[in-house]
């Protein structure tokens, strides 16, 4: 096997664990996600496709996850969409 073929397939095998760590933490956050609004209360229907596109998710560095529904996303946010 030649050298260049062993460093690519290296590179490979890097970037996949890359990918599958990257991947990992993404379902941890959508594990984490609130099932419903942090300002008001109201229950989140995740198997409703128009309520996926009015609310607003936040997820933050150090790991605290917000969900927010349409009706208290703030008015400059909202504007920002349309």
């Amino acid at each position: 096997m030649s050298s260049s073929r062993s460093i690519k397939r290296k590179k490979d095998r890097e970037a996949q664990k890359k990918a599958k760590k990257a991947a990992d933490k993404v379902g941890q956050a959508i594990s984490r996600m609130p099932t419903s609004c942090d300002e008001c209360g109201t229950n989140f229907d995740k198997n409703d496709k128009q309520a996926l596109d009015g609310w607003r998710i936040a997820v933050y560095d150090e790991g605290p996850v917000h969900l927010v529904c349409p009706d208290c996303v703030p008015e400059d946010i909202a504007s920002k969409d349309e």
